[in-house]
């Protein structure tokens, strides 16, 4: 796949996992929302930002940018749906963001040290 391609469909994942839960989230209403929104907190983002963050480890040069486009997504989505302009909302942004990079630091060092012990 071409560098191009690989980058919008990046992009795309992103942007389908941070935008589209919580922009469904919104059309319920007021309790089932607040239990999508406590589950989109505490698994499906979270597991979103280590999945893209394990996926762009696998070639860490030309996608090094895609922790911080979880996080700034995963902001946008949950201040136009679920929160309005809320400031605690920076918290999640942060450790989302350590999730994903952490993930992307960790998947990049085992292809290297797998890589390295290969004759």
């Amino acid at each position: 796949m071409q560098n191009k391609t690989k980058h919008i469909l990046f992009v795309a994942v992103t942007a389908v996992a941070m935008l589209l839960p919580p922009l469904l989230a919104s059309f319920q209403p007021g309790e089932a929302m607040l239990a999508i929104a406590v589950l989109l907190f505490m698994l499906i983002d979270p597991l979103a930002a280590l999945g893209l963050g394990i996926a762009a480890g696998w070639d860490i040069r030309r996608f090094w940018h895609v922790p911080l486009l979880t996080a700034f997504l995963y902001w946008l989505g949950a201040v136009l749906f679920l929160t309005g302009w809320n400031t605690d909302i920076f918290a999640y942004v942060f450790i989302y963001l350590l999730m994903g990079a952490a993930a992307m630091g960790v998947t990049a060092l085992i292809r290297y040290l797998l890589g390295k012990r290969q004759p």
